[in-house]
């Protein structure tokens, strides 16, 4: 206790100011309060007195609502479907979706086709004239004649169906680039149509009467060459015949009203409608 007594003795002097400093109020360091009293004046002033209206009620004089809301009535409930309805539009729509996606994928298959033929125009113009033929081949044989496919004439008109496409694809693009009769596109046709009968036609005629004669009929070349044109004049003249009667009205259409880009294409599927044609008359 005597050692305690004196120690708080001896503190008492240096701990008592400092609590009075603790517990007195220090300055304030505030703007608001630093300010002198002649600065004490509202920052800003309204100059527009206040319009003094009652508040606006929701359709009155707004043209909102046509009649009292004495007569205001619920809107109607929506007539619910039947399930057989609500299944039925689901099916269109699946079905749509369906449609729409075969036709993009039908439209892509043709553009990458497209753009392969560009290409390569004679490798695939080759292989057009070849299938159109050997189609026309397996209509004539297999739905008309109601026979068996020969696998020997499948290959010959295919592969007649290549040349002749190698032979037409130039000399189609030069028909199209003459002009006969400018004012006259009727008779600009006609002249060029006379003119492929009178020139590519025969000469196609004569290759395939030959061709079928050593290919098919297996008629020695030299024989051949030996009896001349005697022995196939016959059925050279009877083929040319139908041949010019046919080619005659498929190239006219085709120079009168197609267009440049497709007319190959409508002389190859004219060509596969003449295989069909001249399988059924070629014994």
């Amino acid at each position: 206790f005597f050692f305690f007594s004196t120690a708080q003795a001896l503190l008492a002097p240096t701990v008592f100011p400092y609590r009075l400093c603790l517990l007195m109020p220090r300055a304030s360091k505030s703007p608001a309060r630093s300010r002198s009293p002649a600065s004490d004046k509202p920052l800003a002033m309204r100059r527009t007195p206040r319009k003094a209206a009652p508040p606006a009620r929701l359709g009155d004089g707004d043209n909102w609502g046509s009649s009292p809301a004495s007569k205001w009535a619920p809107p109607p409930e929506p007539t619910p479907t039947k399930p057989a309805e609500r299944g039925k539009a689901l099916f269109d729509a699946e079905d749509s979706t369906a449609k729409n996606k075969k036709k993009a994928k039908a439209g892509g298959v043709l553009q990458w086709y497209r753009s392969r033929r560009e290409a390569k125009p004679w490798v695939y113009g080759l292989l057009e004239g070849a299938a159109f033929a050997a189609a026309g081949e397996l209509v004539a044989t297999c739905i008309i004649k109601q026979q068996s496919a020969d696998p020997m004439r499948l290959l010959f008109f295919a592969g007649w169906g290549a040349v002749v496409a190698f032979c037409v694809a130039p000399w189609l693009k030069l028909l199209s680039s003459l002009t006969l009769s400018r004012p006259y596109r009727l008779l600009d046709s006609m002249g060029k149509a006379v003119l492929n009968q009178l020139t590519m036609t025969p000469l196609l005629t004569l290759v395939f009467v030959a061709a079928w004669e050593v290919m098919l009929k297996k008629t020695p070349v030299p024989e051949l060459a030996t009896r001349g044109v005697g022995p196939i004049s016959e059925p050279f003249t009877d083929r040319y015949k139908r041949t010019a009667v046919f080619w005659l009205t498929a190239d006219f259409v085709n120079l009168l009203l197609v267009p440049n880009n497709y007319r190959f294409l409508v002389a190859l599927a004219m060509g596969a409608i003449w295989a069909v044609l001249s399988s059924h008359m070629t014994t």
